[in-house]
């Protein structure tokens, strides 16, 4: 259920930078990290990010499964590390601009709560994959001179 939800968080992410890509640039310019051309190739990998992330996170099988809960710990954490600077800058934000222009909330302290829980989320997914990976890893068993694979 957690990975359908991050997934879901992820591509709702996407759609709403996606629908309004002038506005999402915006957005990143009045993080103040440079200007509108570095907003615009940070944010095409931004969405290029949450919305394979967010696609992986659904699907039953493949490398996209693989990798899509590492990519949505980046993404999250990407976020975390933009709004914490901009907070601590003590940058005026009207738009965080998770959801690009869409559900627009200004930078405050409590934005940073819910980066602290979107990590948290994506680093759980994350965790949960692996230890299901771990799990269904065959072992290497030597037995008389010749190795094979098991299945735990």
């Amino acid at each position: 259920m957690a990975r359908r939800i991050l997934a879901i968080l992820l591509l709702a992410m996407a759609v709403g930078q996606i629908s309004n890509p002038a506005g999402f640039v915006d957005a990143l310019v009045a993080y103040e990290f440079g200007g509108r051309s570095v907003a615009w190739a940070v944010a095409v990998p931004i969405v290029l990010a949450e919305a394979v992330s967010g696609v992986g996170l659904l699907r039953r099988g493949g490398i996209l499964r693989q990798v899509a809960p590492a990519l949505a710990v980046a993404v999250a954490v990407g976020w975390t590390i933009l709004g914490t600077q901009g907070f601590v800058r003590g940058l005026v934000l009207d738009n965080c601009g998770c959801f690009g222009v869409h559900l627009a909330q200004p930078l405050r302290w409590w934005v940073l709560l819910e980066d602290a829980e979107f990590v948290a989320l994506a680093w759980w997914v994350r965790r949960k994959d692996r230890s299901a990976s771990k799990d269904q890893r065959p072992d290497l068993v030597v037995t008389g001179g010749a190795a094979s694979r098991t299945q735990i």
